[in-house]
């Protein structure tokens, strides 16, 4: 099965590059960027992403990247 993780592009672009980079290096993992995933208030607030319609968010972009991890059970 193949994990989803979806991306607001304007969701702290150049902070959160890094963590999408680092996540499609990873086996049966899809990242995708799609412009609506109806979190606009949060999307101005914090870094987050969908990790298989679940919302995980980070207050920085490394935690972003430890709780998607965790919510993949690959921490």
């Amino acid at each position: 099965m193949t994990d989803v993780i979806k991306f607001c592009p304007c969701n702290f672009p150049d902070e959160i590059a890094d963590v999408r980079e680092q996540l499609k290096r990873l086996p049966d993992l899809t990242v995708v960027d799609d412009f609506c995933l109806l979190y606009c208030g949060q999307c101005l607030v914090q870094p987050f992403a969908l990790v298989n319609k679940k919302n995980v968010i980070g207050d920085t972009p490394k935690e972003l990247l430890d709780n998607i991890l965790a919510a993949l059970g690959r921490a």
